[in-house]
């Protein structure tokens, strides 16, 4: 069952839940140019010691001439002085597919404790898209391996899964964006899920749908970009692409940028 303070935010059965999705490593080389700008700032002159408040052309001279010529601080990794956009918001569908949204929603949250059978922690906060493909589907939620080998739902004593919600199985994969179940036969959902990058309408009836994206089409698109390369069939992202914070709408919803650690 939902918690009481999720059931509240249900309207008309749809329910918006919030995924913030870190590509390469983005947040710790942006927190890294944070961190460089306030021990740094007044050695090289700079007009803050908070790198949101910088002009375009200090933040280009920090990126390609001042981190880089450091010799300290350039051993430490890259620094990215922009961050690129991070939020992907989906609509689920309580009444169409009640198993699936109630695991998504529990895996988002991670407040169920450690798997039985895994003994990991039940959430998707750090989880990564193991299977990226160009045109077809960005693919995560395996939190025990991060590979697609693994994965747990949270309802106890269903070690090879839950079964598949019927009106789920109805709903047509037929554009981008679309949210579904992976899995690896009828009746195996545990916590693997994926996004469709397009019409995946030969995948309806073989997994859950229960959700839609509306809004994020430009991380979707960045995402996209990371793909495996072509032939590569183990899928993996050229970059790897991992789910940062996630929740739901209205009950744990900080701003994209929240995490920044300020200077003190």
């Amino acid at each position: 069952m939902l918690d009481l303070d999720v059931q509240k935010l249900i309207k008309d059965g749809k329910l918006l839940v919030w995924l913030d999705i870190d590509v390469n490593g983005s947040r710790d080389a942006y927190q890294r140019a944070v961190d460089f700008v306030a021990a740094k700032n007044l050695a090289y002159n700079l007009s803050s010691n908070w790198l949101p408040d910088l002009g375009g052309s200090e933040l280009k001279r920090v990126k390609e001439t001042l981190y880089a010529n450091d010799f300290e601080w350039s051993q430490k990794g890259r620094v990215a002085v922009k961050m690129p956009p991070q939020r992907i918001i989906v609509e689920i569908w309580l009444e169409v597919a009640p198993l699936a949204v109630e695991n998504f929603v529990a895996l988002l949250l991670g407040n169920r404790g450690k798997g039985q059978e895994s003994g990991c922690v039940m959430s998707y906060k750090g989880c990564q898209f193991h299977r990226v493909i160009k045109g077809f589907v960005a693919q995560g939620g395996d939190f025990v391996k991060n590979n697609g080998s693994g994965g747990e739902c949270v309802f106890p004593g269903k070690k090879g899964g839950f079964k598949d919600d019927p009106a789920g199985l109805k709903v047509k994969l037929d554009a981008r964006g679309m949210l579904a179940m992976g899995n690896s036969g009828k009746n195996t959902n545990t916590s693997q899920f994926f996004l469709t990058f397009g019409d995946m309408s030969r995948l309806t009836g073989k997994h859950v749908g229960f959700g839609k994206m509306v809004s994020g089409e430009d991380v979707l698109g960045i995402m996209e970009q990371c793909a495996a390369p072509e032939g590569d069939d183990s899928g993996k992202p050229a970059y790897p692409i991992m789910i940062a914070d996630c929740g739901v709408c209205g009950l744990h919803e900080p701003a994209p940028m929240d995490w920044v650690k300020r200077p003190a």
